[in-house]
């Protein structure tokens, strides 16, 4: 599959889908532009203070994060390029560490990410966003900007040709595309 067609299919995923879990989350959306140095080198400052003890120094996640066990707490998930941070848009991932994940998670389970509502500031968490995605290569940067609206945080290198696409980024696009059809996308 050309390179084109591949980022017209995504595109199309995300319009379809994508948009609908952000206007419902956050109204205002949260951009947060990986390619201001001063932005991340500040959020690298707030993720070594509040982030790296569960989600580990260089995003790699807790050890075992994987793993799951009945009555197990879950282990915090990575952040680079082998987790899933990068199949949200900048409005869910700001969303996850302001408010946790309490109100998206099913009744019953309880989940160990804290919320840092009143704990670090919007700009703040804001600037942890465009570290974490600062970290992560080209093509991952690429799918995850065209969650965002009108892709916003779309690399400059992605004019290049010395990237990719991840592997497994088809996953949610073909489910957006699913569920749309279904009738059953994000209310």
């Amino acid at each position: 599959m050309s390179r084109l067609l591949a980022l017209f299919l995504l595109f199309a995923a995300a319009a379809l889908g994508g948009g609908t879990v952000l206007g419902r989350l956050d109204a205002r959306g949260h951009f947060a532009d990986a390619g201001d140095a001063a932005l991340v080198a500040r959020g690298a400052a707030v993720y070594a203070a509040n982030c790296a003890a569960c989600h580990g120094a260089h995003l790699e996640g807790a050890p075992g994060w994987q793993e799951t066990r009945p009555g197990d707490v879950p282990r915090a998930p990575p952040h680079d390029e082998t987790g899933h941070t990068w199949m949200h848009d900048d409005a869910m991932i700001f969303h996850l560490v302001k408010f946790g994940l309490a109100d998206l998670e099913p009744p019953g389970v309880v989940s160990p990410m804290p919320a840092f509502d009143g704990k670090i500031a919007d700009a703040d968490i804001v600037a942890t966003v465009a570290f974490i995605k600062s970290r992560w290569p080209v093509g991952v940067r690429v799918f995850q900007a065209m969650l965002n609206p009108h892709w916003e945080g779309m690399p400059a290198a992605a004019q290049g040709d010395d990237w990719r696409l991840p592997a497994d980024c088809g996953t949610e696009p073909v489910r957006l595309i699913s569920d749309k059809v279904a009738g059953r996308a994000a209310q």
